[in-house]
């Protein structure tokens, strides 16, 4: 790791790996309501009818807490998962930036959904999708990947052996908070889409 990375880790100040996936979230969410503004004539109309469907039964819907959960946890585990093999490869910091383009288009895709539909009253609408998950998910990706990329950085000529035994603390870390992630999504989340669907 160079000086100046380390030395904002010391003062608290957010690294340069953290800032560069933020800033490539972005440029993925601005790509992502592109490409909706772009198919917007052709797919809009089914998801139109899909999505209205959808949120008019959920006050109806039994699906049990467990089960968002668990999809939110398999799910976002997965991403963890690649995140501590890529740190260990020279291709690191490549799939930082394609994790978070993908990331930053999906929500673009969303957000855009959203204001198609309801125009400004979308953004309260894609913030509801989102929350409280995200306080979580957020801070936490941001947190293991800036770990993950001063273990890599430091340890770049060592044994990749060496290198996961040193991750799993970080790992069991990174599981912890992606469950409370997932628990937000699984037991706060769908109550916010109810009150939308009132």
């Amino acid at each position: 790791m160079n000086k100046t990375s380390t030395t904002n880790i010391r003062k608290g100040k957010m690294p340069r790996i953290c800032k560069t996936v933020i800033i490539f979230f972005f440029i993925g969410m601005v790509i992502g309501t592109l490409v909706g503004k772009l198919f917007n004539p052709i797919i809009l109309p089914v998801l139109k009818t899909i999505y209205s469907e959808t949120i008019s039964a959920l006050p109806s819907l039994d699906i049990p807490s467990d089960q968002i959960v668990l999809s939110s946890f398999s799910r976002n585990i997965k991403f963890v998962m690649l995140l501590f093999i890529f740190s260990m490869t020279d291709l690191w910091r490549y799939y930082c930036l394609v994790f978070s383009v993908y990331t930053g288009f999906s929500n673009g895709l969303l957000l855009y959904f959203n204001i198609s539909l309801y125009d400004f009253a979308g953004i309260a609408n894609y913030t509801c999708c989102i929350m409280p998950q995200y306080l979580v998910f957020v801070p936490a990706f941001l947190f293991i990947i800036m770990k993950l990329h001063r273990i890599n950085c430091l340890d770049e000529t060592k044994q990749k052996g060496k290198l996961l035994l040193k991750q799993f603390p970080l790992f069991l870390l990174s599981i912890l908070l992606i469950l409370i992630g997932s628990l937000a999504e699984g037991c706060i989340n769908p109550l916010l889409l109810m009150h939308l669907a009132n």
